[in-house]
């Protein structure tokens, strides 16, 4: 007996919203970058893709630590929705998780926030328990933009 399913239709919406992050936050991280870190960026991004169409670990640490934070991420948005209450968001199980990967997270975050370029999300909070620190003035907490700003250029004193 075959059971058919029915293909799920994207929302075209977040299809285009996805598209346009990409490029922009692609093409943002890729200028930050030294040819040598694009070329491991790439490698990475092409080890990880193999591994999960073939359902086997990867050997390299960074890149697993990545692929679990990638994997993590988008539970946390799923599990947020739509939710605006910060409070909440940063309490949900995944984001807390990301935390729970310590220092390890940290570049992983960064590389995030550059990522998302002008439209960062909810990374300060795990960013803060995680490092202990805190760059973001206070005229500048609730502006997302240049708390980014505040957390990459912390970031640069250090080699993570």
């Amino acid at each position: 007996m075959m059971f058919c399913m029915a293909r799920r239709r994207k929302n075209p919406y977040a299809v285009a919203l996805g598209r346009r992050g990409g490029k922009v936050g692609g093409k943002a991280r890729a200028a930050n970058m030294t040819p040598k870190e694009r070329s491991e960026s790439a490698r990475n991004a092409v080890m990880a893709r193999w591994a999960m169409q073939r359902g086997t670990r990867v050997v390299d640490s960074k890149t697993e630590n990545w692929l679990k934070f990638q994997r993590l991420v988008k539970k946390w948005k799923k599990q947020r929705g739509a939710s605006s209450s910060i409070t909440e968001t940063i309490a949900m199980p995944a984001y807390q998780e990301i935390i729970g990967m310590g220092e390890k997270a940290v570049p992983l975050l960064l590389a995030q926030l550059r990522s998302e370029g002008d439209e960062p999300d909810q990374w300060f909070w795990a960013l803060r328990a995680i490092t202990g620190e805190n760059p973001v003035k206070a005229e500048e907490r609730g502006n997302f933009r240049k708390m980014s700003q505040a957390w990459l250029a912390w970031s640069e004193q250090y080699v993570w």
